[in-house]
């Protein structure tokens, strides 16, 4: 059980431009006190990464440089996050502000962990109820299913 994971990918677009901003939180992380768990390129199993990211108490995410550049998407860890740990901070993107608005978000590192830290101390239940809450918004509005389904009544 982690106080924060993360579960990705490099992604290196040919620029590698992620990498660097992935460095640059998970050194704030490194050096936070927080039980962290920074899982990158590791290959794992579905299964393996539905366990971490659900005994989480936090999920973190981050985004291609051209997401945050551009704002019209974000990646699937944000449902998967979400979903799973039920809470989640992330750098930013308007289409992740403009769907999960009580999302924290920032692009400086500092404030993420400090983000972190506000969840990590919070009151058991008080955690447990954002994450319950979460856990069923997703399973309701933002299951693959449910996305498919929205397409075909257009």
């Amino acid at each position: 059980n982690y106080d924060v994971c993360f579960v990705g990918g490099r992604a290196n677009n040919g620029f590698d431009e992620k990498y660097k901003i992935m460095m640059s939180h998970f050194r704030e992380f490194k050096n936070s006190g927080l039980k962290c768990g920074i899982f990158v390129n590791k290959n794992l199993t579905h299964e393996q990464e539905n366990k971490i990211l659900y005994n989480s108490k936090v999920a973190l995410n981050i985004h291609d440089a051209y997401q945050r550049e551009l704002g019209l998407d974000t990646n699937e860890r944000t449902f998967k996050a979400l979903g799973l740990t039920g809470v989640l901070v992330s750098d930013e993107v308007d289409q992740l502000k403009n769907f999960f608005p009580e999302v924290k978000t920032t692009n400086d590192p500092k404030q993420m962990v400090k983000f972190v830290k506000e969840y990590v101390n919070m009151d058991e239940s008080e955690l447990n109820s954002i994450k319950e809450k979460n856990r069923k918004m997703i399973l309701e509005n933002h299951t693959y299913t449910h996305r498919a389904l929205k397409l075909l009544e257009k």
